[in-house]
């Protein structure tokens, strides 16, 4: 008896409509991330601000081809980004108006930095699979941290992304309680949101800033501007080596994703031998859940390994690093912007 004739690959169309549906969004995404990293390049957002415009109009001011234009525009208004008024003219819409530069909540740092240096080092990602090794070196020439204070106007972007990102959560940080501290440090603290929303909290307490030198002037003028300067000392050093001792609470915010663990508990440790006796440490990190649920920690642990030697850990690995360093994992409380509130206290 002959064997049974192979079954034929299935048709395109046979195949589940969803299934398709979702990977080709994904498939495309890179194309609309670039058309929003493009439109904040040419700072379309801000020259509508009066206003609706033409297309001719904003590409003279922006320096862009008008016919281009308008059909970078007829792209984004499709996903609710511009919107076309009677007479050709472009208007704004509220996720557009999300990249109008200086306005609060303003994610036009985050449309540069993602369509800009991330998307470069995420077109490497095959490298890093493959090695296991960061392909943002073999990319740039420089790890991340030298990359950036060789290239300063990149590196504000970053700083402006992390400052977006941050603002938000000071208030939760501020919220969990912090009567009798009197001083908290904010290790790797950038330009301070997190520090200054705890001093505004708490009108008792002083900060100390501790980051690196790159980002010191930076904070200086932040914390002055809103406030704090004269409670918040900036301190600027390597946390691999130390960091300010005295503190009742230390701080670190998207710190520790960035570093191995060897490269963690070294902080870790330093921040343990810191920290006076019966204080606290507070860790705002993503923590990695089961399952196949999406989370934002999951992508973000493809851009720790593309970008560097760090990685997103489970809650267990976090119990884990901090035990190796001295310290007993008290709570764990998700935000509602998928970072959560890791508390510990000396072991």
């Amino acid at each position: 008896m002959s064997a049974p004739a192979a079954a034929p690959p299935s048709a395109p169309s046979a195949r589940p409509p969803a299934a398709r549906k979702v990977l080709m969004q994904l498939l495309v995404g890179n194309q609309l991330q670039q058309a929003v990293h493009v439109a904040a390049r040419l700072g379309i957002a801000d020259l509508l601000a009066g206003g609706p415009r033409t297309a001719e109009e904003l590409a003279r001011e922006a320096g862009a081809d008008p016919g281009a234009l308008r059909r970078l525009l007829r792209a984004l208004a499709a996903f609710g980004v511009f919107a076309e008024e009677a007479g050709g003219r472009w208007a704004l819409t509220p996720a557009a108006e999300l990249l109008r530069a200086g306005q609060p909540g303003s994610m036009r740092a985050f449309a540069l930095w993602s369509g800009g240096v991330s998307y470069r080092v995420f077109g490497a990602l095959e490298h890093s699979v493959r090695t296991g090794e960061p392909a943002f070196d073999r990319l740039f020439g420089a790890e991340f941290f030298e990359y950036l204070a060789a290239h300063p106007e990149d590196g504000a972007v970053f700083d402006e992304m992390m400052s977006w990102n941050t603002a938000p959560l000071a208030p939760l940080v501020a919220a969990r309680g912090f009567a009798g501290t009197e001083t908290v440090v904010d290790v790797g603290g950038g330009r301070g949101e997190l520090v200054a929303g705890l001093l505004r909290a708490h009108p008792g307490m002083r900060g100390v800033l501790f980051d690196h030198p790159r980002v010191g002037p930076r904070a200086a003028a932040w914390l002055q501007a809103v406030g704090v300067a004269d409670r918040c000392r900036v301190v600027c050093g390597d946390m691999l080596e130390s960091v300010p001792p005295g503190g009742d609470a230390y701080l670190l915010k998207s710190v520790l994703h960035g570093l191995d663990d060897e490269a963690a508990a070294r902080v870790l440790r330093n921040c343990r031998r810191a920290v006076r006796g019966g204080g606290r440490l507070l860790l705002v990190e993503f923590v990695l859940p089961p399952g196949n649920d999406p989370f934002p920690g999951k992508l973000m642990d493809l851009l720790m390994l593309v970008g560097g030697r760090g990685r997103e850990r489970t809650g267990e690995e976090f119990r884990s690093l901090l035990a190796g360093a001295g310290f007993l994992l008290a709570d764990l409380v998700p935000t509602p912007y998928g970072l959560s509130v890791i508390e510990a206290g000396p072991a």
